[in-house]
């Protein structure tokens, strides 16, 4: 299977990696990126979790022919943003395409109908897939709203999570786990200053972390004040990738303090799917204890076996959490159980091995 991977410049959480799985398990002739992405091959543009791989400059014209040729068995239109969308128009107005595929990595639960309406799409990949069908029926007013009435459409939609480049984290030496507790984060959604909170004040457990808001982010100027004061700058932040601050960061700190810990917070941010975070804790040898999934992630951890799930409104984090430091042996299986599930379904290769048997199935 050859791709045209059609992108654009931003930093995607989802189609990173999964061009990364793509080159690495069809080989890197066979995975085109389109316009040329620095991030994927240029040392100088590189950030610290994304590895680079081999690949060549295109010009539209050079694309064209190869679209003209046939040389693309999918054309993957691996972003939802303008600059990508309005490339895809330019070529696809010129030229024929084959089978069509769309990467929907946005921050939310939108079906972007604008896309299935310009192009005839074998399959949407969509980030924050939220429906189930186990949902109880007052909801399928929402789902039908959501698909309008496109049951074509919902059946292939298809759910495709972050995954983790296991090679991007830097090796950690084996450390005596010293931290009880960390968490580290964006104050993306108030979940998470309010675990900060309750956190930081357990009697005789050792926290790390805190949380952070940067000073323009009017969302958070109406947190109450107590919380408010949580909202400072600490450590290296796996969230802030994008910002021009974390870009100059190191990741070790961030790093050593989840490899340093017992058991390592992952919460819910602005959108449904979790962060890298979520999967950089096992990855890392430590037990994983989650706010409930909102979203759809195929051979997802199991609860109490590959990670530990609090409640949404976080009124059992201190009860898990304090159980779990008891009971070290239970702990540690889970933390061992969550690695070798994350190797088994996560990682980029491993995600992008979905992808491929996805297209194949309905192509």
């Amino acid at each position: 299977m050859r791709i045209l991977f059609l992108g654009d410049l931003e930093f995607d959480y989802v189609s990173d990696p999964l061009y990364i799985g793509l080159s690495r398990i069809l080989g890197e002739d066979q995975v085109v990126d389109y316009p040329y992405k620095p991030l994927y091959h240029d040392p100088g543009a590189k950030n610290w979790f994304v590895v680079q791989r081999p690949g060549g400059r295109y010009t539209r014209e050079n694309i064209l022919d190869l679209l003209s040729s046939r040389s693309f068995d999918l054309v993957c239109l691996a972003s939802f943003r303008e600059e990508c969308l309005a490339e895809c128009r330019r070529l696809y107005d010129k030229v024929s395409f084959p089978a069509m595929v769309f990467i929907d990595g946005a921050d939310d639960a939108r079906i972007r109908h604008e896309v299935v309406r310009r192009y005839p799409l074998a399959i949407y990949f969509k980030r924050d897939y939220i429906w189930k069908l186990s949902k109880p029926i007052r909801d399928l007013g929402a789902l039908a709203r959501a698909f309008r009435g496109n049951g074509k459409l919902y059946g292939r939609t298809l759910p495709l999570p972050v995954s983790i480049i296991l090679d991007a984290i830097p090796d950690v030496p084996a450390v005596d786990k010293a931290i009880d507790v960390s968490y580290t984060g964006r104050a993306s959604h108030p979940r998470r200053a309010k675990a900060v909170g309750i956190l930081s004040c357990l009697p005789g457990v050792r926290f790390s972390g805190g949380v952070y808001a940067s000073p323009d982010d009017r969302k958070y100027k109406l947190v109450a004040s107590p919380i408010k004061r949580l909202l400072t700058k600490v450590l290296d932040d796996r969230d802030a990738s994008e910002s021009d601050q974390a870009k100059k960061q190191t990741p070790d700190k961030y790093y050593r303090e989840i490899a340093g810990s017992k058991i390592a917070i992952s919460l819910r941010g602005g959108g449904w799917t979790p962060s890298p975070r979520y999967y950089e804790i096992p990855a890392l040898g430590t037990m994983l204890l989650s706010d409930p999934l909102e979203s759809v992630i195929p051979n997802g951890f199991k609860n109490r076996q590959h990670a530990v799930y609090c409640r949404a409104d976080l009124s059992d984090l201190k009860a898990l959490v304090l159980y779990y430091l008891r009971e070290d042996a239970e702990r540690e299986a889970i933390a061992r159980e969550g690695r070798l599930h994350l190797l088994k379904y996560h990682t980029c290769e491993r995600r992008a091995e979905y992808f491929v048997e996805a297209c194949r199935r309905f192509l």
